[in-house]
């Protein structure tokens, strides 16, 4: 009795001192107290303490492991004697799309609870003081550190719960992930890493979400593809850095899912080097970063009906338009079928290029979109065969055979074969370019499973075939085409000018890759085709014989190009920049320096029109000298294995992608891909 009347004098006399709720602390962005489970408890007694934030509306702080950037929430604690704290019990965290970058985190009103063992020797009747020192990385646009410092003051007696904050500590735990039942296992394979799961609890996994408790496990900014099985789960990413060094025998994360329509999670220990079998599968795919896989098809089926009236596009696309001009008044049956046709080039031409892409992934190669351009050899054949197709448009040469089966020949038949090999011919050199919409639809498409990135690259293909099968099928449009005449033969000659632009467009990119014997050789292959058109012409089997030595000196001339020099030494020369890495970029936000990175490549169309209306403007320049602004150039007009997963990063296949650090933020804008000089300004000020 006498003990208890102690501690009640010292409670009712401590009672101001004793708030089961510390002030409030407002650090800025967050406003943070500390909140006990008890009024009061006794010796040898384990109870929680929790930091509880109150985070302003759109900002974020971050969990153990922050993801691609930030720092996890840290707690310290001045304890007086007799009194011990474990480690935080982490809330279940959730992917935070910031731009391009994903990090784990919360928002809202997350509690982080600590739980606390009194020791048994401690004397009843006294009053424990626990300090909080807590530190938090706050985030929206740009990232504020934010410290804080809070008391808690508990008697120490017969223990009594706290009626409000034991309940709500109560509930963290509960929602708190622990260890269960769940296997798991993790393997690499080339630039993927594949995760399995069994024995998962019940829930609904259509969207599960994997969070490792280590950085590096997992490229954070990969959307984690979903495949559930009927007896386990199965998620897919790209791999990080923690894989090119020793990897230890498991890593641990924790496995999200629905339950009960509330988010859910489990802890799971991961074996490394292994696979589970999880049965037989039906896919599905998480949405990261708003992109799902419907809105990544319906972004490529537009990207591909827009890439239409991209200028690499335009040379080719403009043999069909002349062929339909052709027939446009003619037996609609005829027209309809070349316009299938030509679409079944387009969808074989665009299935060949993805299986090719898929087995080179399987082998580990990161690759993207106008991957076959970054081959010399692929660029000077198809610099040959467009200087071939302008000589046929302008009349330089006409024949029954012979260079009938050449690229220019096939696409100018009537009939199955000209139709076909149009649309395999747009495809090809359609690649350098990249429409609005596609980049995020094909970036999403290389990070997804196997059959995704085949469903999406279809759905592109019909984007850029639909065009035409709407004429053939819309009387109405066709009607409106001029009808066949004299002025005919005129276009087809004007239409060879495009066709040798292209032409030289590629020799030029050539000499980028392959230095001066690049040029030599395709220069030498066009000599050669020359040649073989004026000996073919003649009647004498000597001179047909020259002219089919030629044809074959003029195919074998671009395969033996060899890629020369480095796109780091291309970017140089070039550009007034220096050449791009993640440690010159860390460099440069170490210093406060804004920068400004190009991910360009001499065969990106796209990149280059940007660099002369707007890069490699006086007013730029300018721009960039005033504010300090460094200018990194990422060259991909050769492969380039760092560059294309940096891409992958920003949810990005191809180029051009254009990515601004101003002074006042840790990750970076993503600039539109057609570009201004406003634009550029405003993302380099930070507005």
């Amino acid at each position: 009795m006498r003990a208890f009347i102690i501690t009640l004098l010292v409670w009712l006399m401590a009672s101001p001192v004793m708030a089961r709720q510390s002030e409030s602390v407002d650090t800025g962005k967050v406003t943070a107290s500390i909140v006990s489970s008890h009024d009061s408890v006794a010796p040898g007694q384990e109870f929680y303490i929790a930091l509880r934030t109150v985070l302003d509306e759109g900002w974020h702080t971050y969990w153990r492991n922050p993801g691609d950037s930030g720092e996890p929430v840290q707690i310290s604690w001045d304890l007086p004697e007799g009194v011990t704290a474990g480690e935080i019990s982490w809330p279940l965290p959730r992917p935070i799309p910031t731009g391009p970058i994903v990090n784990y985190g919360f928002e809202g009103t997350p509690l982080f609870p600590v739980k606390f063992t009194v020791s048994p020797d401690i004397e009843i009747g006294s009053v424990i003081t626990l300090v909080s020192n807590f530190y938090y990385l706050v985030c929206e646009e740009i990232c504020i550190p934010e410290y804080g410092s809070a008391s808690l003051s508990i008697a120490v007696g017969e223990p009594a719960e706290d009626a409000r904050w034991s309940a709500e500590i109560e509930t963290a735990l509960m929602a708190s992930p622990k260890r269960g039942s769940v296997k798991g296992a993790i393997e690499k394979s080339g630039e993927t890493v594949e995760l399995s799961f069994l024995n998962l609890p019940d829930g609904d996994f259509s969207q599960a979400y994997f969070f490792p408790y280590d950085q590096g496990v997992l490229g954070h900014s990969t959307p984690q593809g979903v495949t559930v099985g009927d007896a386990g789960l199965r998620l897919t990413s790209s791999a990080d850095f923690l894989w090119e060094n020793d990897v230890p025998e498991s890593f641990e994360g924790v496995l999200t899912y629905e339950q009960g329509g509330d988010l859910s999670g489990t802890n799971v220990l991961l074996a490394v080097g292994q696979s589970l079998d999880i049965g037989k599968a039906a896919i599905s795919n998480a949405a990261i970063g708003g992109v799902t896989l419907w809105t990544a098809i319906i972004g490529a089926l537009i990207g591909g009906l827009i890439l239409n009236l991209m200028p690499c596009v335009f040379p080719v696309i403009s043999i069909k338009a002349l062929s339909i001009a052709k027939t446009a008044h003619g037996e609609r049956r005829v027209i309809r079928r070349e316009a299938w046709l030509y679409t079944a080039g387009v969808m074989a031409t665009f299935l060949v290029l993805t299986l090719v892409l898929l087995a080179l992934k399987a082998g580990g190669a990161e690759i993207g979109w106008g991957f076959q351009l970054q081959s010399p050899k692929m660029v000077a054949a198809l610099a040959v065969l467009l200087f071939v197709i302008g000589l046929n448009l302008l009349g330089a040469f006409e024949f029954g055979g012979g260079l009938q089966n050449t690229g220019q020949s096939l696409t100018q038949k009537s009939g199955a074969a000209g139709s076909f090999f149009t649309g395999a011919l747009a495809v090809i050199v359609a690649t350098p370019c990249t429409a609005p919409l596609m980049a995020g639809a094909v970036g999403y498409a290389l990070a997804a499973p196997a059959l995704i990135t085949l469903a999406i690259f279809m759905a592109l293909a019909i984007g850029f075939a639909l065009p035409f099968l709407v004429i053939a099928y819309v009387p109405g449009l066709l009607s409106k085409l001029p009808k066949p005449g004299p002025w005919m033969a005129s276009f087809k000659e004007l239409l060879s000018f495009p066709m040798f632009a292209a032409s030289i467009w590629l020799v030029w990119v050539l000499s980028l890759q392959a230095g001066e014997d690049g040029v030599l050789a395709v220069l030498s292959a066009m000599l050669a085709v020359a040649i073989a058109i004026w000996c073919l012409k003649r009647k004498s089997f000597v001179a047909k014989a020259i002219g089919a030595l030629s044809i074959l000196a003029a195919i074998a001339m671009p395969l033996s190009i060899a890629t020369a020099g480095t796109s780091d030494d291309v970017a140089t020369a070039e550009l007034k920049g220096e050449a791009w890495s993640p440690a010159r970029v860390a460099e440069l936000q170490a210093d406060g320096r804004p920068i400004f990175v190009d991910f360009t490549a001499a065969w990106c169309v796209t990149c280059k029109v940007n660099e002369k209306l707007v890069l490699n403007t006086k007013k730029t320049q300018k721009l960039f000298e005033e504010t300090n602004t460094a200018f990194l150039i990422a060259d991909w007009t050769n492969k380039d294995d760092v560059i294309a997963a940096e891409l992958a990063k920003y949810g990005r296949a191809g180029v051009p992608l254009y990515l601004v650090y101003s002074n006042n933020s840790v990750s970076p804008v993503i600039l539109p891909q057609t570009l201004s000089y406003s634009v550029i300004r405003d993302a380099i000020a930070g507005e």
